[in-house]
């Protein structure tokens, strides 16, 4: 293919010294204007094809040189990890803790005791070592078990209680581990996601609980590919 360059060239250059006017070879009687529109169109024509070999040497180039191999896996690279990451922000991130309701809060409320702030003390440790620029999700769980009257003044289903659980963490770790507020979110399930039966008081334990999760690093996405493995 590459000989193909130089006899394409050299076909521009005499299609083209045609086209020029005054040269000491052309012949007296002037060429009619479709002729000359003509010889133009060959031209570029000709010029086209000529670039259309360049690209494909190029490509041939590349394959030689294994760059285009380098640029096919550092796409395939980058697929896997949108991939992971698009599975992991569906699923809430990473689990990092996943607490016990009785365990932090007092019965049939959203104020955490002193023995449910000392749980998180180690979590939060571990957020600000490992993941101090990460984005932290706290979900709250419950049961199905509807919520008593005296409750509803506050709470009106699960949805709410879940929620301030999940605050109330939110605050806590934000409070324990100096990261930003901006760094957290709070989320609230209520009995929507269980993982037991509640049919059973200890399924119901089960299903009462806060998860604790971090969400994988942004990625940049838009840089060269010689730069991106």
């Amino acid at each position: 293919m590459r000989l193909l360059l130089p006899l394409l060239a050299a076909t521009i250059l005499v299609v083209g010294s045609g086209c020029s006017a005054g040269g000491t070879a052309a012949p007296s009687t002037a060429r009619s204007p479709d002729t000359k529109d003509s010889l133009r169109t060959e031209v570029v024509r000709l010029r086209d094809e000529v670039r259309t070999l360049r690209d494909s040497l190029q490509f041939y180039d590349d394959v030689d040189s294994g760059q285009y191999y380098r640029e096919q896996r550092a796409l395939r690279d980058q697929m896997a990890r949108m991939t992971y990451e698009l599975d992991a922000l569906r699923d809430g991130g990473q689990t990092l803790s996943e607490e016990r309701v009785d365990q932090l809060f007092e019965p049939a409320s959203a104020t955490l005791t002193e023995a449910g702030r000392n749980a998180l003390k180690p979590v939060a440790a571990q957020l600000r070592q490992a993941y101090p620029e990460r984005e932290i999700r706290v979900e709250g769980h419950s049961d199905d078990t509807p919520l008593g009257e005296s409750m509803k003044e506050t709470y009106p289903s699960n949805w709410e209680l879940s929620t301030a659980r999940a605050s109330a963490i939110v605050r806590t770790l934000i409070d324990l581990s100096g990261m930003d507020a901006d760094q957290f979110m709070a989320v609230g399930y209520g009995a929507t996601r269980p993982v037991a039966s509640n049919e059973t008081a200890a399924g119901r334990r089960a299903n009462r609980r806060v998860r604790i999760a971090v969400l994988p690093a942004p990625r940049d996405y838009t840089r060269p590919f010689e730069t991106s493995w």
